[in-house]
């Protein structure tokens, strides 16, 4: 979930529990949310992912794969590397 849209839901949970008059509801509300707080920090994967815990590559590891496909081109326009042709690559998977 992108965190506009986390906020955005967590802004719409607020202005439902501040609409709402009875003790009873928020007190169960309250006690749901605790409960459902507990069970997601005792799970291994988190709920929500930072974008600085995400699995994107660095701006230096694209770099250094662009620099090595460059070279490996070269290298085959110069006859010294067979690289594999697409269908065989698509026969692989």
């Amino acid at each position: 979930m992108s965190a506009v849209s986390l906020e955005t839901l967590q802004n719409e949970v607020i202005r439902d529990v501040l609409n709402v008059n009875d003790v009873n509801i928020l007190k169960k509300v309250k006690k749901l949310l605790h409960k459902e707080e507990r069970k997601a920090s005792s799970a291994e994967v988190p709920s929500v992912v930072s974008e600085n815990e995400a699995p994107y590559m660095t701006k230096e590891e694209i770099l250094a794969n662009f620099d090595q496909a460059c070279k490996e081109l070269k290298l085959n326009l110069e006859g010294k590397l067979e690289l594999k042709k697409a269908e065989d690559l698509l026969n692989e998977l």
